[in-house]
């Protein structure tokens, strides 16, 4: 069993657990509930040569949602991600590099959301990500192949979102990895003084910036 398997294998239990472990404390409904979700990406990544987050990425696909209570809920998530990154000429200044990669991931986060105002939460957790297919051009010329890219991104979501009424949401969701997605190389390594960023300087590393909405679908519920 790889670590993808292992993972969504986890992830299902923990929501069974919990589900399983409130069912016995709470005396109000409790709701399994899907939610069909889309949005889109605002990516970068964190070891190349370029800053800002100027590669758009789609971002659709499924969450699965187990209510622990009127507050809580545990989420596993099926989602198709793009990241990357997107670097332009600029002549002006006398920059005639360009860069453009498009990472295609079935992303799977397992978040804790948390109700803390009448229409305010916010969602914490890990991610793993499967590399569906990535296309990489570096100064218009495909390298797509030549570098290849970690097949597995690990990584740590924080969100916070609004409710739209009982069944739409929006989430704005801020999403990195912590494992390189790419080793920088034999040859190349990029200097940081900070020692915690240099404890991370192993390769390249996604930053997304994801906003989203999703509609809520009651499964069943329990007395």
């Amino acid at each position: 069993m790889n670590c993808f398997s292992k993972y969504l294998c986890t992830a299902f239990l923990t929501i069974i657990f919990f589900q399983g472990a409130m069912n016995g404390q709470q005396n109000h409904d409790q709701i399994f509930s899907l939610k069909p979700s889309f949005g889109g990406n605002g990516c970068q990544i964190h070891g190349d040569a370029y800053d800002g987050y100027d590669k758009f990425g789609v971002f659709f696909g499924l969450g699965l949602n187990a209510r622990l209570n009127s507050k809580a809920s545990i989420e596993l998530g099926f989602y198709l991600s793009q990241k990357g990154a997107l670097h332009n000429p600029n002549q002006n200044a006398g920059d005639y590099s360009s860069y453009r990669l498009t990472l295609n991931y079935i992303d799977l986060p397992l978040s804790f959301r948390y109700l803390f105002l009448p229409k305010y939460f916010f969602t914490i957790g890990p991610s793993v990500a499967y590399l569906a297919k990535y296309k990489e051009v570096i100064n218009y010329t495909d390298e797509t192949g030549n570098y290849p890219f970690n097949k597995f991104e690990v990584g740590v979501n924080i969100g916070l979102g609004r409710k739209l009424g009982d069944k739409f949401s929006v989430e704005l969701r801020c999403s990195n990895s912590i494992l390189p997605i790419r080793g920088y190389g034999v040859n190349s390594t990029v200097f940081y003084p900070n020692p915690v960023a240099q404890f991370f300087n192993k390769g390249l590393y996604s930053n997304i910036l994801t906003l989203f909405f999703a509609y809520h679908i009651d499964l069943n519920k329990k007395a």
